[in-house]
């Protein structure tokens, strides 16, 4: 006898063969038998939230990105809100909701927390909390120790700048007003005081780049009169006289402004084209005091034209009601003096303004 054995799948048959040549067959089928598994999987509700950026410049938006992971799947509500870091009251900009972007506009300067909670089907919620700090704009305060010189003299630049994120630097270029071409006097440096001493008589524009440690960067631009020394002493002259004159009278003496020099300047060049307390352009001549950031309550102008000195000028001035009262206001803080000198005539200017 034979035994034959076959196995497939999970079940065994036996077979028999007898050997008188008929067959018996016995067929046995078991099932096979697996040990009993299960298997359980779970992931944590993540809170992904972020924002666009952590350092602004109050003024500029920041974008919360709500996002999340894990937890029960897909159908995340996000409930978001804010408060200044020195606050203990929340403000809530968004309840649970499927919105997963949303703008901020902070409106003060100061360190924020922006708090997301995600929260997936079951109820389960994360929460996640990021610090988003608002700087103040950068300003740019630079300022000229003089804006009118003489040849041969020098004007000093201070940079100098405040808010943004701190660490400025300092550029300063300089041109003449009729070039197109900037000469650098300094790039980028910690280093705060830059002195000019340009070699030709002439109007120069002088600009001072502050930058910050973010990259901000803020320009300021004033105008530099280098001019012949004698012009220079008769600006000097005039505002000398003044103040003689408002000391005679009990008056204050007024401070030279170097906004209101360089306003004075303008106005002195713009009466050789008109003669008139109005501007070429139809505005009135104290539109030139916010042209040139001119910080003022009240203000007053005096105009004259081919006195051949600073004592000849003063002369007619305060030989005439209206300029000799101008001259004494007791109101006025500070002055500019302009003189401008075209086909040989004398063009003078006062600028007052109570600051």
């Amino acid at each position: 006898m034979k035994k034959h054995f076959l196995k497939k799948a999970l079940s065994v048959t036996l077979a028999l063969t007898m050997a008188a040549g008929a067959s018996c067959f016995l067929t046995m089928s078991a099932q096979a038998q697996e040990p009993g598994v299960s298997i359980a999987y779970a992931q944590k509700l993540s809170n992904k939230a972020v924002l666009s950026a952590s350092t602004i410049t109050k003024g500029e938006s920041v974008t919360v990105r709500a996002a999340a992971d894990g937890g029960s799947g897909a159908g995340y509500a996000y409930r978001i809100a804010y408060k200044k870091q020195s606050s203990s009251s929340w403000t809530t900009l968004q309840d649970y909701s499927t919105n997963a972007t949303l703008t901020i506009k902070p409106a003060s300067v100061a360190d924020y927390e922006v708090m997301v909670r995600a929260k997936d089907s079951n109820g389960t919620v994360a929460v996640k909390k990021m610090v988003l700090h608002v700087l103040a704009p950068v300003k740019n305060t630079s300022s000229l120790s003089s804006t009118t010189i003489a040849l041969g003299e020098s004007s000093a630049v201070t940079a100098a700048a405040s808010g943004g994120s701190g660490g400025f630097t300092y550029s300063v270029i300089y041109k003449k007003t009729t070039d197109s071409k900037w000469t650098t006097k300094q790039y980028y440096k910690t280093n705060t005081t830059v002195t000019l001493a340009p070699t030709e008589a002439a109007d120069y524009s002088v600009c001072v780049k502050a930058k910050d440690s973010r990259g901000t960067m803020v320009k300021k631009t004033f105008t530099l009169h280098v001019v012949a020394d004698q012009t220079a002493k008769e600006i000097q002259e005039v505002f000398r006289l003044t103040n003689e004159e408002r000391k005679k009278e009990g008056k204050s003496a007024l401070k030279q402004d170097p906004k209101l020099m360089q306003a004075a300047a303008k106005r002195a060049q713009e009466i050789t084209e008109e003669f008139s307390h109005t501007r070429p352009d139809g505005t009135s001549c104290f539109t030139v005091l916010d042209e040139y950031s001119v910080s003022w309550w009240a203000a007053a102008e005096n105009i004259a034209y081919g006195q051949s000195s600073a004592a000849a000028v003063m002369n007619s001035w305060m030989n005439s009601s209206g300029h000799k009262e101008n001259i004494l206001k007791a109101n006025m803080t500070h002055i500019g003096i302009g003189l401008y000198i075209k086909n040989g005539r004398k063009y003078w200017v006062q600028l007052f303004a109570q600051e």
